[in-house]
């Protein structure tokens, strides 16, 4: 479970984040980040009713937040960050998100370097 304090949670939050941020995409989801003043990175998760019921959010939403834990770490403090579900996602596994999330990570250049 994504803690209270690396969500993103208003609507405003995310608006700043889709006018201000830069975005990339892969083949199962959409990036998007902005810098930050907090001390903590917070990730916002939107998944859209086209994808599917509340069943089916609900879960993807669950996935993406495990597969985000893992690299919360190690991304730089002083983002936040959007990811959106697309169609694709729906038949994906775990393994799967979890490995977009690291490429798009990588690809926008928010780990932190060694």
């Amino acid at each position: 479970m994504l803690k209270q304090e690396y969500r993103l949670k208003k609507k405003y939050q995310f608006n700043y984040i889709y006018r201000v941020g830069r975005s990339n995409s892969g083949n199962l989801c959409v990036l998007y980040f902005a810098p930050s003043k907090n001390k903590n990175v917070k990730v916002g998760i939107s998944v859209s009713h086209k994808i599917g019921g509340a069943i089916i959010r609900n879960r993807i939403k669950r996935k993406i937040r495990e597969a985000i834990q893992k690299f919360l770490l190690e991304i730089k403090k002083d983002f936040n960050i959007v990811i959106i579900a697309k169609n694709a996602i729906t038949t994906a596994t775990y393994a799967q998100i979890e490995q977009e999330i690291e490429f798009l990570l990588k690809k926008s250049s928010l780990f932190e370097e060694k």
